[in-house]
């Protein structure tokens, strides 16, 4: 279990190594791209070679990858379906060029269909992501908030989605969008009942990395609002609740100006 946050790659990624340890991370999350639209920065040889070299530096063991906002697999427009899938393997892509383990992404919004059609949708453009790829980056569905008509906001859909994909693909749990979603973490009994969801949909095992962030809104308020650790609704005490099932890494996403105490607080209560 590895504890880091999410950081820049301004200047190229091949800053993301040092700045990641300066804030005390063991593993981090980043953007290779613009998160809000663009061409992807190419990733040549030689930027390949030097990421690598400072990930062994500044010893970061791993690195994650966020595919972009605009992602949107549930959208009407066959056009935004067919470019998130491009987008979304070609994250895949550079994510085997420079090792990184996972690439995770927001399934996108429903907003002019019935939702099981939505759900189908989603899952054909998984599908469409997934169609021939054999690199080593894995690619994470990510449990959504529940605000509109986001998908992915409940794990029997994650479940639904990847079983219409045909791929075994895992999940990135955030716990602000489960609270926000209605799952309690917060307390022992709420908790126990939202590991047993979880074990009877996507399966406890499918959970490959926590998105480990405090809410600023309350349990079912359907908000993506991030807080730190132990100044949200949440409270620390979720996040004991979670090291104490989730055995893989923790990533903060939180503002800068307190992710160093995020990262010492989880990196003390951890096993």
């Amino acid at each position: 279990m590895k504890i880091g946050c999410h950081v820049s790659i301004a200047g190229g990624v091949v800053n993301a190594p040092q700045r990641a340890a300066d804030l005390g991370c063991e593993v981090f999350q980043m953007f290779t791209r613009s998160p809000q639209g663009g061409p992807a920065p190419k990733l040549t040889p030689e930027i390949v070679k030097q990421f690598k070299e400072e990930m062994e530096k500044w010893g970061q063991e791993n690195c994650y990858i966020h595919a972009p906002y605009y992602i949107n697999f549930a959208s009407s427009k066959k056009t935004i379906r067919s470019a998130s899938a491009r987008v979304v393997r070609e994250e895949l892509e550079r994510g085997g060029l420079i090792g990184s383990k996972y690439v995770m992404f927001h399934p996108g919004s429903a907003k002019d269909m019935e939702r099981e059609e939505a759900i189908k949708i989603t899952a054909e453009g998984v599908a469409r992501v997934m169609d021939g790829y054999k690199g080593t980056t894995e690619l994470l569905l990510e449990v959504s908030a529940g605000a509109g008509n986001v998908m992915g906001d409940t794990f029997e859909e994650l479940a639904e989605i990847i079983k219409l994909s045909g791929y075994d693909l895992g999940v990135c749990l955030d716990s602000a969008h489960i609270f926000a979603s209605g799952y309690d973490i917060k307390s022992k009994e709420g908790f126990k009942k939202t590991v047993e969801i979880i074990k009877k949909t996507v399966g406890l095992n499918k959970i490959k990395l926590i998105h480990s962030n405090d809410s600023k809104i309350e349990l079912g308020g359907r908000k993506d609002r991030h807080d730190h650790i132990g100044d949200g609704k949440i409270g620390k005490e979720g996040f004991v609740n979670l090291v104490a099932v989730f055995n893989c890494d923790f990533i903060a996403e939180t503002e800068h100006d307190k992710v160093k105490e995020d990262i010492n607080i989880l990196k003390n209560i951890r096993p």
